[in-house]
């Protein structure tokens, strides 16, 4: 009988301590980026078999804004890891606002005519003046400090969550994209994000 009762112990702790294990792993996961360079975002798939790397995003940052001021964007570098390009044709995020993948056409912004394909085994650059995510209709104060989360669906339903994109105050520079000469007033629209 004490043998038996030693046995059941160990089993016990053994158990405890691989469930403390666990219970860590998982809470390092989403604690993991925040010790790591800020400029990292954690991104995963779901619905269909594809990896959690699947897209991953780097140097990403939401520009800071006022609450006087409606849009601000995202930039960063989304890289897809698979053999398969990723179409993506849609994003949202958790602040206020619509999103939209938006381009710059002969200086002109505008939201993209389909989505945006993040090819296989490469990157998309979203920067100023070229390929981003636009966050608009927005008139909460988002401050630098703060964090976004975005989740993109590629055209196959698969989700990818971008977590913990850090908020920066951008430079002057970064938030001219022209004087609006545009006779739809498009670029109007966006000048100053």
């Amino acid at each position: 009988m004490p043998d038996t009762m030693k046995r059941r112990l160990t089993a016990a702790s053994l158990a405890s301590v691989l469930a403390l294990s666990l219970t860590a792993c998982g809470g390092g996961s989403n604690d993991g980026n925040d010790s790591n360079d800020s400029d990292a975002a954690t991104t995963t798939g779901q619905d269909t078999g594809q990896s959690s790397d699947a897209i991953t995003f780097s140097d990403g940052y939401v520009g800071a804004k006022d609450t006087e001021t409606s849009m601000t964007a995202v930039f960063g570098e989304l890289t897809n890891s698979t053999d398969e390009d990723i179409h993506l044709t849609r994003v949202t995020g958790d602040l206020d606002g619509v999103y939209q993948f938006h381009e710059t056409v002969d200086g002109i912004m505008k939201e993209t005519d389909d989505g945006l394909v993040v090819p296989a085994n490469g990157s998309v650059a979203m920067e100023p003046g070229g390929t981003h995510i636009m966050i608009m209709e927005n008139n909460d104060e988002i401050a630098a400090g703060d964090a976004l989360t975005l989740t993109l669906t590629g055209e196959d339903g698969t989700t990818y969550e971008i977590s913990d994109i850090p908020v920066r105050v951008q430079q002057s520079a970064h938030e001219d994209y022209g004087t609006g000469d545009s006779a739809d007033g498009e670029h109007d629209e966006h000048a100053g994000h």
